[in-house]
């Protein structure tokens, strides 16, 4: 596949409805010379796909953004919330999913998980001996269970009952489903830091220096 080619059989999907809560602001919205995180990864996702959408609780705080926005349909649920919202929305057969808050994923590492040959639902990278969830790629038949898990979670916090938060945690669902794990370590556009995320102010001052 020719890098100058846009992928139109996947949609690109950014995550920015996480709470924040370490970082005190909403981290969509930093700037780095001037441009919105939220801005670097929409014009990243852009260089790959032919569609981008953003999943989102405050869809208009991206007005300025020319993409559609999908809202969580289970509030408060994370990423596997915003992952199944936007699969039911699409109604595509696969998106790939990438968190705002990584600045330094590179269109070589998207288009690599792409081309990955496998069955799995899922194709996620691995690196730095871990394995990144939040930049990978998803499939519609997730939908059902998606679906159950969110929905019991629903039935609980309506009946007063405990939410079972393990259940909403995206490594334990991965774990549960199965996946393509796809070591990038070796690969030519691998580079310190490919899936650094931030999470505090100080990351952020380290990403600024990094990026200026």
């Amino acid at each position: 596949m020719s890098k100058s080619i846009l992928v139109d059989n996947l949609t690109g999907v950014i995550l920015a409805g996480g709470k924040s809560s370490r970082m005190r602001v909403d981290k969509s919205l930093l700037k780095i010379d001037d441009v919105t995180l939220i801005e670097r990864c929409y014009e990243l996702m852009k260089s790959v796909f032919t569609k981008v959408v953003i999943s989102t609780n405050n869809p208009d705080q991206f007005d300025f953004i020319n993409s559609e926005k999908v809202k969580d349909i289970y509030q408060d649920f994370g990423p596997l919330s915003g992952i199944y919202s936007a699969l039911k929305f699409l109604n595509a057969k696969k998106v790939f999913v990438l968190s705002v808050d990584m600045p330094f994923i590179l269109p070589d590492l998207i288009r690599y998980l792409i081309n990955f040959e496998t069955d799995e639902l899922i194709t996620v990278p691995f690196a730095e001996q871990r394995t990144h969830y939040l930049s990978g790629i998803y499939s519609i038949e997730l939908i059902p269970i998606l679906e159950s898990i969110l929905e019991s979670n629903i039935e609980a916090r309506n009946n007063n009952k405990e939410i079972i938060k393990s259940s909403l945690s995206l490594w334990n669902f991965v774990e549960r489903v199965g996946a393509e794990i796809v070591n990038v370590e070796e690969k030519v556009f691998y580079m310190k830091d490919l899936f650094f995320n931030i999470n505090t102010p100080a990351d952020f001052e380290y990403v600024k220096n990094r990026l200026i």
